[in-house]
């Protein structure tokens, strides 16, 4: 593989999410050496950049791509790489572990595919059509599912799609809804990945084929109740483990923090820090525990009901969490019977 073939792309602007960037730095490392990896970290914290010179493939960029607000950063990150000559460049959210070799999953495509991850099948309105036409552009296709962005892999191919998003990142009605609380943003306005989303699914750019990773399959969304389903892990039995790993509910790493997320003694709150402590993004970072540069008690946060779980699933990463997926579809489908208005799954953490 020339080293001009293909890129991975990062970047990271919150202070306390340096840890799951450097994960995924250190699984890039370990499982794709020689290949490029390009990391945007502002704020540089004074810990991180000497961290990352050990890793000659990684190349530190100490501010955000140009015109990036918050995470809605991935065309302008993207575009100039592209510009560099590299065939292809594949983003990685900085959540995400790659448990193995991943480069063959890109580079054994056409230059016109588009890959990208699927959301969660819990998430409400999946599809595209709804933000296609929230956005006012005509519908080319209609995908049953919603998009994720974790992992997005584009080709010189498609530097209109990647102008024709910045574009629309750039809109003033969209920069206006990212200073609203999630929840009451337009769902073509929730986040950069809505508008891929819709652009993905209009006229313009139906042509475009795409390659789907699978939610329990190719790759698992952890950290919810539901994101990594009771379905989605049996499917996953006699299945290697998936390729990609994202931590895109409640960050693992800030166990000990003293956020309401973690610290709240409520059954809800429980329950998630029971599906950490099983949680295969966990088992799968104590690869680089003795790189990692910082405390890694969190990855060995023990209890009685964990430790039980533990020994139920035998080992296998999606058994031992499988009873409590199980327990709550069962009581998200009781809440949809009982309130039909109020039995939305809550939206994934970033």
């Amino acid at each position: 593989m020339r080293s001009r073939d293909i890129a991975f792309c990062l970047a990271e602007d919150r202070l306390d999410c340096e840890t799951g960037l450097r994960l995924a730095i250190l699984s890039l490392c370990r499982h794709c050496p020689d290949t490029p990896v390009y990391v945007y970290r502002p704020p540089l914290t004074p810990q991180f950049a000497p961290w990352v010179q050990r890793f000659p493939q990684v190349t530190l960029i100490p501010h955000k791509p140009d015109g990036a607000i918050q995470w809605n950063c991935k065309p302008q990150a993207l575009k100039p790489l592209l510009e560099k000559g590299y065939r292809e460049v594949v983003w990685l959210d900085s959540d995400v572990l790659v448990t193995n070799d991943c480069r063959e999953l890109f580079t054994s495509l056409d230059e016109r595919v588009v890959a990208m991850a699927q959301e969660p099948a819990c998430q409400p309105e999946q599809g595209t059509e709804q933000r296609t036409r929230g956005w006012g552009l005509p519908v080319g296709r209609t995908l049953p599912f919603t998009l994720n962005s974790a992992v997005v892999r584009v080709t010189r191919h498609h530097m209109t799609l990647l102008e024709r998003w910045k574009e629309y990142l750039d809109d003033p009605r969209y920069v206006s809804f990212q200073t609203v609380p999630f929840e009451e943003r337009p769902i073509h306005m929730h986040g950069d990945q809505e508008v891929l989303s819709a652009l993905l699914g209009s006229r313009e750019f139906a042509d475009i084929p795409l390659r789907i990773f699978g939610t329990g399959t190719e790759i698992i969304h952890l950290g919810g109740e539901l994101g990594y389903s009771a379905m989605e892990r049996i499917r996953g039995l006699g299945k290697p483990l998936p390729t990609f790993m994202h931590a895109i509910a409640g960050k693992p790493w800030l166990w000990f923090s003293g956020e309401p997320y973690w610290s709240r003694r409520d059954l809800f709150c429980w329950h998630r820090r029971l599906l950490q402590e099983l949680s295969p993004y966990v088992y799968e970072a104590r690869r680089y525990r003795h790189q990692l540069g910082s405390d890694p008690a969190w990855m060995y946060k023990r209890t009685l009901t964990g430790t039980i779980f533990r020994l139920l699933g035998l080992g296998h990463f999606a058994l031992r969490g499988l009873p409590l997926s199980m327990a709550a579809g069962a009581a998200q489908s009781l809440r949809t019977t009982l309130h039909p208005a109020h039995g939305r799954p809550k939206p994934q953490g970033a």
